[in-house]
């Protein structure tokens, strides 16, 4: 990672060597999923959830970076705007749910980055877990939790 001081190119190189290794790992991990759906976010979660391997990336560095110097930021927002699907004319835009689970995912990410251990592990794993199974909802099955089914489902819970 870049050291402290040093020129805005080299800055821009390692942040820019980060961001293709963080593409490159997203891709392999969603391409091996043997469930398409969710592919992507499930392995948004599984690169995000390690605050020990994400350290060794330096992290706290690169979201440091894209704050104090914008458009290294530029990276960082055309990465989300991929996963959405805005950015991709083949793939359909992103439901709520995906963007909801990579959104949780930021906040853990940026959790660890303040706090690396306000979570136990067995606390890690579970948010995770929490957010890798709500990527195998279907739309309709999210569209439900939404909508008036929800409070019908609530009703015959009570």
């Amino acid at each position: 990672m870049f050291r402290p001081g040093a020129p805005i190119d080299e800055i821009e190189r390692d942040v820019e060597s980060i961001i293709v290794e963080l593409v490159h790992e997203l891709g392999t991990l969603a391409e091996a999923d043997p469930i398409e759906r969710g592919a992507e976010e499930r392995a948004y979660v599984r690169v995000f959830s390690d605050v020990y391997k994400n350290s060794d990336r330096d992290q706290a560095a690169l979201l440091t970076a894209a704050i104090n110097r914008p458009n290294l930021a530029e990276s960082l927002l055309y990465l989300n705007r991929w996963l959405d699907g805005t950015a991709r004319p083949d793939r359909e835009p992103s439901r709520a749910m995906r963007m909801l689970v990579r959104l949780a995912m930021d906040g853990l990410w940026v959790s660890d980055i303040l706090d690396p251990t306000r979570f136990t592990s067995a606390q890690r794993d579970r948010l995770t877990k929490i957010l890798e199974a709500l990527t195998y909802l279907t739309d309709s099955e999210v569209d439900g939790l939404t909508s008036g089914e929800r409070s019908g489902r609530q009703a015959a819970a009570v």
